[in-house]
């Protein structure tokens, strides 16, 4: 009776195991599509013998596990490559902006404006009795400060919103962090109980790649699955089931810019220094660092223009017999505050003497030739080089972005390759498990079903 017990022990056993590994073959192929689905595979396992003669009889098969197939090394390499993909994703998005501000394809840019100006002054210098000449000089006059005020505005308001971006990043780092403890507890929950928490591992590996994106992070997983996640220089964001918080605090040294502050149980702590990664680094950069650095170069441009000008001008007498005027305003002279001071073009110092008024240029000639003049404060270049040179490092910084981009999202391509040989669903790979399992269960039926013929053997030899 124990030995045909035993077949029926052996039968179940291995029923019950060919059907659990069917279900997980049929929860692979159905997930065969799902983003950052890993692979799951059914570990069996003898099941305990029992002693007899001539030695111990084996009593089936369990499953002993299901596996996860995933690799750490590779999991961690993503979630770097995710940390740079967000970081250069969110440069290459900003510089893009920038550098179209420079665009001249419709003569419309700071750099025509520039030379419309000296072109006007030319055709002053060619008729310095021409009133209508002075009266475009100070129209051309009035169109360049209202490019200055263009880039000045253009360039402030996309700090703004870069700054919109990073209130943004914030609110979505912390519903990630959110998310993640979330599934921290879950995870702990399951694994307590002895049961497998894949598809919860699963969705947790994605949240924290998301939150890479985002911000550059480190994690620790502890002895019961729940995971400790870092920001910035160390700060803990995420504590097993906990979370601190990041806010966007405005900076009044910062035109009132937001700052990411960590909100650790304390006195909130300013990191927007020590973020490295994410696109939260990105947009930081750009906001503080390329924008405003551009911001100074037109500033520069704008006031040495008006510095070269006005000291020339004032040498020189307009058709009224006006001297020592001033062409431009010439106090705190920024991009955006820059303004033409005259107003009646008879007043432009063409000539360099009251007695050679209407028909001397020689002042003309002089402020025409200040297109051409090397300027020491502007690093002993030209007006018009200065402002070439401040296009073209947009233009570079631009176009290394967008290959810094590239080159990162050809890694990320390759590195989701590696993932998807190690960890993602191959039907064909499938198939045949489905197949194998299908026929084992087949096998292991006819073992229950043989078992019960035997008992009924020994039953009909008792009557």
């Amino acid at each position: 009776m124990s030995g045909i017990s035993n077949l029926f022990n052996i039968g179940t056993s291995s029923l019950f195991a060919f059907q659990e590994s069917l279900s997980v073959t049929a929860h692979n192929i159905a997930n065969v599509n799902t983003k950052g689905y890993s692979k799951q595979d059914v570990i069996l396992s003898e099941t305990l013998p029992l002693n007899g003669r001539p030695g111990q009889i084996g009593t089936g098969v369990e499953v002993k596990t299901i596996k996860r197939n995933v690799d750490l090394f590779v999991n961690s390499q993503i979630l770097s490559s995710k940390q740079q993909l967000g970081k250069n994703g969110a440069s290459q998005n900003a510089l893009s902006n920038i550098e179209s501000l420079f665009d001249d394809s419709k003569n419309q840019s700071l750099g025509t404006g520039l030379n419309d100006f000296f072109n006007a002054i030319q055709d002053v210098s060619t008729d310095p009795s021409n009133v209508t000449a002075r009266s475009v000089l100070l129209s051309k006059a009035q169109t360049l400060t209202d490019r200055f005020h263009q880039a000045d505005t253009t360039l402030t308001a996309q700090r703004q919103s870069l700054d919109q971006e990073v209130d943004h990043s914030i609110t979505t780092i912390n519903s990630l962090a959110k998310q993640i403890a979330d599934l921290n507890d879950k995870i702990s929950q399951a694994e307590l109980s002895g049961q497998n928490a894949n598809d919860l591992r699963d969705q947790r590996q994605q949240v924290v790649n998301s939150l890479g994106e985002q911000i550059n992070v480190a994690t620790v997983e502890d002895g019961t699955g729940q995971l400790s996640v870092f920001v910035g220089s160390g700060q803990s964001l995420v504590e097993k089931n906990r979370v601190h918080t990041l806010s966007g605090v405005a900076n009044s040294s910062n035109s009132g810019l937001l700052d990411v502050d960590y909100n650790g149980g304390g006195t909130p702590v300013s990191i927007s220094s020590v973020i490295s990664g994410g696109r939260l680094k990105g947009l930081l950069d750009a906001r503080d660092t390329t924008i405003p650095a551009t911001l100074t170069k037109l500033d520069a441009l704008a006031s040495n223009l008006v510095s070269e000008v006005n000291t020339q001008h004032k040498l020189g007498y307009g058709l009224d017999g006006s001297t020592g005027l001033n062409f431009f305003t010439s106090s705190g002279v920024t991009a955006k505050s820059i303004l033409v001071s005259l107003t009646d073009g008879k007043k432009v110092a063409a000539s360099d003497s009251a007695a050679g008024v209407p028909g001397n240029n020689v002042n003309a000639l002089a402020l025409g030739n200040l297109q051409h003049k090397s300027i020491t404060a502007l690093g002993s270049v030209t007006l018009n080089t200065y402002y070439q040179t401040t296009v073209s490092d947009v233009g570079s910084a631009a176009q290394q972005a967008s290959q810094d981009l590239e080159a990162q999202q050809n890694l990320q391509d390759q590195l989701d390759a590696q993932w998807s040989q190690i960890s993602g669903v191959s039907l064909d790979e499938e198939l045949v498990h489905m197949l194998t399992f299908q026929r084992a269960f087949e096998a292991s039926s006819k073992v229950v079903v043989m078992a019960d013929e035997l008992m009924q053997t020994i039953l009909t030899l008792k009557r």
